[in-house]
């Protein structure tokens, strides 16, 4: 979900700020250097999570007292946060920070110990967004999961630059979007004392609402995001830490700052949102899914036309969207290949689709997914796991605006979880309206614990209380207009509202307005059958869900598409098509409004009883401005020359035997090699821990 911060209260009795940091290998020279560029009178306590041998004593505050002239004290059982302190965790201990406290647990099962997850995790349920995590260098993913969490309570997250790390894998283990700062290490502590001392949110006194409308109105002409909507409190907040970054003492001086730097519109844009989510969050209300809705859903599909549609608003990095179909997989079972199912996924922050595209997330992150599903939907990689590909398949990402986009219709279920909570009344209204026209007869709106469809009452009727499950009434409703939407997008809207329209209901509408863009679809078939079918070369033209509206005969009997229907998705249609490469290149053109060749593509599956390899190029075609952006696909027939290139590729084998056995002695010769530099690292690893040792050790005796 792309949301803001919450309002978590802090305690009354503490420090109002915390800074919780967390490392692993590497992290005893790294934290010398982070401690000694703090300055005297730091404004907030400071607790260190190091990963060091439970075997061996530990020196750390020793070694840590010497590089600062804050105090520096180890954590026994319960210390009292007090700010300009440094706490350290003591070694093979976990710690959690309680109301105003840091005290030492009991053991937490084959955590890494200390274990910043839950360091991390505690605090940001005392500290909220006053809270700020630190992650250095280290080897693992232990911190990952407990930024998350930092994050989706407002707090903020700085990691070192994984360039510089001498150990980067837990600073790159954090998802992209949750991640505030990456900065050299010299860097962070200058960074840590400006957020907290830095400058102030403007007083309420102050009139700052022009500014503010100024400084909403340039984001939303630069990112095409609308945040004028949403709560002034909240946004001022984020301005206010721009402003600390940027080093601009009042908000005007930060929109001149804007004017001046446009690159910092982008930094301002990732500040406002909160990209976090997880596996099968709030696992109760996904197990009322799995054993309610979910099969009425099934059975409802099994009887027409065993097609599912679903859509995940707000998605963040993308965990509710695999977990739904991790779920309609297990439901529908070996079945699964004889159906339709598509689960649309949208967020307003770029970075956190292309992080969900990926599919891949580190092990911290699966906490949430029982142990049988992750065998079963999950592949192990050196970095992590990988979402399978039949779940990354199911499910199409996109870059999508609440507020201003068309909704996507024909849709069974619609979860929107924990967004809607920071919009305003209008926005709100405005955004439920639109589910309802998105969803089918009788389809489900699953929101978050705190929210609810009023005003939009008369839409939906209550189906589950506890866990805020809506059913839709009656038919398809209106399309809603909102009076301040940009003529621009509003005629993007309806232009996509009136085609999917026509294709659902198959009605002829009088407003010439909405029939425009059938009517301009009719036109591209005529075209085709009096043009293209006459070309040589296969043309097929898509819209931006890879439905086939046209295709020329060439087209049909070089992809093998089947004749008649234009219900056909593009991807599914040509059998044995490079699925992911294919549709990224045809989400690039979308995007990028630009033109891609993929000049071999393979199809594995024979077609016409030989195998076949074609150029494809894909093209944007509007028809005209403001009407619904299509893909122009010419498809070229080039299994003749790849067929020759390929003799003459066997015809050099003969010539280059005798160079192979070579290669397969050198490759030997690599093999041994390799386990020497192997062995070279090991022992480099274990002199480095003699040397923090011996380091210790002096420490210790002085």
């Amino acid at each position: 979900m792309s949301t803001f911060e919450k309002d978590t209260p802090v305690s009354s009795t503490g420090p109002s700020d915390l800074v919780v940091v967390g490392s692993s290998a590497g992290g005893v020279e790294a934290l010398s250097i982070l401690v000694s560029t703090l300055p005297a009178g730091f404004p907030a306590p400071i607790v260190l999570a190091q990963h060091l041998d439970p075997n061996r004593p530990s020196s750390l505050d020793s070694i840590l007292q010497r590089r600062t002239n804050l105090p520096v004290e180890v954590v026994q059982s319960r210390s009292r946060l007090q700010a300009g302190r440094i706490y350290v965790v003591p070694a093979n201990r976990h710690v959690a920070i309680n109301d105003s406290s840091v005290e030492v647990q009991s053991d937490h099962g084959k955590r890494p110990r200390p274990s910043v997850d839950l360091l991390l995790s505690s605090a940001a349920q005392v500290y909220g967004e006053r809270l700020i995590a630190v992650i250095l260098t280290g080897s693992g993913s232990d911190g990952a999961a407990g930024a998350v969490e930092v994050k989706d309570a407002g707090g903020i997250v700085i990691v070192q630059n994984p360039q510089t790390a001498r150990y980067p894998s837990m600073p790159m283990a954090l998802p992209p979007t949750v991640i505030d700062f990456e900065v050299d290490l010299e860097r962070i502590g200058p960074l840590l004392n400006d957020l907290l001392t830095g400058a102030s949110l403007p007083q309420p006194e102050e009139k700052t609402e022009d500014t503010l409308r100024f400084i909403l109105e340039l984001v939303s002409r630069q990112a095409s995001i609308d945040f004028q909507p949403y709560r002034t409190s909240t946004i001022l907040r984020r301005i206010g830490r721009r402003m600390t970054v940027t080093r601009n003492r009042t908000i005007r001086d930060y929109a001149d700052y804007l004017i001046a730097h446009p690159e910092e519109i982008g930094e301002l844009v990732k500040a406002f949102l909160i990209n976090v989510t997880q596996f099968f969050r709030d696992p109760e209300a996904f197990a009322f899914l799995k054993s309610d809705v979910l099969p009425k859903l099934v059975a409802q599909a099994r009887g027409r036309d065993r097609v599912l549609r679903f859509w995940t608003a707000g998605c963040a990095t993308g965990e509710e969207s695999y977990s739904l179909a991790m779920l309609i997989t297990d439901m529908v079972g070996v079945e699964l290949s004889q159906w339709s199912v598509k689960i649309f996924a949208t967020d307003l922050d770029e970075a956190a689709i292309a992080f969900a595209r990926r599919g891949l997330y580190t092990e911290n992150l699966l906490s949430g997914v029982p142990a049988g599903y992750r065998e079963r939907f999950f592949e192990r990689v050196d970095i992590g796991y990988r979402i399978s590909k039949a779940m990354r398949q199911m499910v199409i990402f996109g870059q999508q605006d609440l507020s201003r986009s068309a909704p996507f219709p024909r849709i069974d279920l619609v979860l929107c979880r924990n967004v809607l909570i920071y919009f305003t009344p209008e926005l709100q209204d405005y955004v439920l309206s639109q589910f309802a026209f998105s969803l089918s007869p009788h389809g489900f709106l699953f929101l978050g614990k705190a929210e609810t469809v009023r005003p939009a009452q008369s839409y939906y009727e209550l189906y589950n209380k506890q866990w805020k499950v809506y059913r839709c009434r009656g038919g398809a409703l209106p399309m809603v207009r909102r009076q301040n939407m940009p003529d621009l997008h509003m005629r993007r809207a309806e232009g996509v509202f009136n085609a999917l329209q026509k294709r659902s209901s198959g009605k002829e509408h009088a407003d010439q307005e909405a029939a425009q863009p059938a009517i301009e679809i009719g036109q591209l078939r005529r075209l085709n059958e009096l043009l293209l079918r006459f070309l040589p070369i296969g043309v097929v033209v898509i819209d931006r869900s890879y439905r086939i509206l046209t295709a020329n005969g060439s087209a049909r009997r070089l992809l093998g598409l089947r004749e008649g229907g234009n219900e056909q998705d593009f991807l599914h249609a040509v059998h044995g098509i490079p699925y992911s490469s294919v549709r990224e290149a045809i989400d690039a053109v979308f995007r990028e409004r630009s033109t891609i060749t993929l000049p071999e593509v393979q199809l594995d599956i024979a077609i016409g009883g030989s195998g076949r390899s074609v150029s494809l190029s894909i093209a944007l075609m509007q028809l005209e401005a403001g009407a619904p952006d299509l893909a122009a696909i010419s498809a070229t027939d080039v299994t003749e020359q790849i067929q020759v290139r390929k003799q003459l590729e066997e015809v050099q084998v003969e010539h280059t035997h005798l160079m192979n056995e070579l290669s397969t002695s050198n490759k030997r010769l690599n093999d041994v090699n390799k386990e020497l530099l192997d062995a070279n690292e090991e022992l480099q690893v274990a002199n480095e821990e003699l040397m923090l040792t011996h380091e210790e050790l002096q420490a210790t005796i002085e």
